[in-house]
């Protein structure tokens, strides 16, 4: 759709929600938005699925691959002391 056509629809659409509003001065801006929300919600909702679902790009060839949840390369913290202390050796 060509930006001229979208902009007459929304054009059309905010002067329909005007009217219905009573006609009321100083929500030109109101209606606009939500003139273009409505013809935005309706194009998406019309879109084929298909068009809406992409494939992920494919990794390119040589490229490392991606770690699971077990493996990590950061490596795993040292367990906190729980406050107490062991009783005092001697030196």
């Amino acid at each position: 759709m060509e930006i001229h056509e979208s902009k007459e629809k929304i054009r059309i659409r905010a002067h329909q929600l005007w009217e219905q509003a009573g006609k009321p001065h100083g929500y030109d801006v109101d209606h606009w938005l939500q003139a273009e929300k409505e013809l935005l919600l309706n194009s998406v909702a019309a879109a084929p699925l298909t068009d809406m679902i992409r494939e992920a790009p494919a990794e390119p060839e040589g490229a490392p691959a991606k770690k699971t949840k077990t493996e990590s390369s950061a490596p795993k913290a040292a367990k906190k002391s729980s406050g107490r202390s062991k009783a005092k050796q001697p030196l």
